[in-house]
């Protein structure tokens, strides 16, 4: 592991709420850094990180989390004791597996996940009822959990380069949605027809292959903007 050269006593001078690791070489997240209650954004980008301690759920101020580009599989337990959390940030790793304690994230707003590995999302993500913004775009997913659409407050919704068959249906009732984005996503997707009922739906982004209901041309004349690649 690199030293980062910076005491802990230096460290809250500077700013007790904001501490930038990114780009450090870190094998392993300091020890110092789970002492620093006070923190609110944490970035680890860009470093060798394959795993999180359990410690990190000692940190109940933390509002942003940046874990982006390193060697991750998966996530602690212990991140769903992350409470405050609004933003957490994970492309470019390795994830195969989320914990079901991820659904207890009761006011992140932001979760990115793209070009992971995820085949599933737990069952516990139609609790976030605070989500806006889902980018699962480039992963190995094969299929969505139903309850998705308890997510009312989704926005955007990144599906892009998947591996999908199918969309479930309460996604249709996510009254919120605007903007989503499906090119590849699966082979031969088809989109239900209760999409036909998100009247705030702004922009479906497809392929070719991917089969839409009439329903949704009807949309088009008026609102939606379907972008096809």
């Amino acid at each position: 592991m690199v030293f980062v050269g910076l005491s802990l006593s230096l460290i809250w001078k500077q700013d007790p709420e904001i501490l930038n690791l990114s780009r450090k070489n870190l094998t392993q997240i300091p020890a110092y850094v789970f002492d620093m209650k006070e923190l609110r954004v944490l970035k680890l980008y860009g470093n060798q990180l394959d795993s999180i301690p359990k410690e990190i759920g000692q940190l109940k101020k933390l509002e942003k989390l940046y874990l982006g580009k390193n060697k991750l599989k998966t996530l602690p337990k212990e991140i769903g004791e992350l409470s405050a959390l609004t933003w957490l940030s994970v492309p470019y790793n390795q994830l195969e597996i989320l914990p079901e304690e991820m659904g207890k994230l009761e006011n992140v707003e932001q979760i990115w996940m793209q070009q992971n590995r995820l085949q599933s999302l737990p069952e516990s993500f139609g609790h976030l009822k605070k989500l806006q913004f889902l980018n699962l775009g480039f992963n190995q997913l094969t299929e969505l959990n139903n309850n998705l659409g308890n997510c009312q407050s989704l926005q955007f919704l990144y599906l892009n380069n998947n591996q999908l068959t199918r969309l479930p249906d309460s996604l249709g009732s996510v009254k919120n949605l605007k903007e989503l984005y499906l090119e590849q996503s699966g082979p031969l997707l088809d989109v239900p027809e209760s999409f036909c009922k998100i009247r705030n739906l702004e922009l479906l982004d497809i392929d070719q292959t991917i089969a839409l209901p009439p329903c949704l041309y009807v949309l088009k004349a008026n609102r939606l903007r379907i972008v096809t690649h």
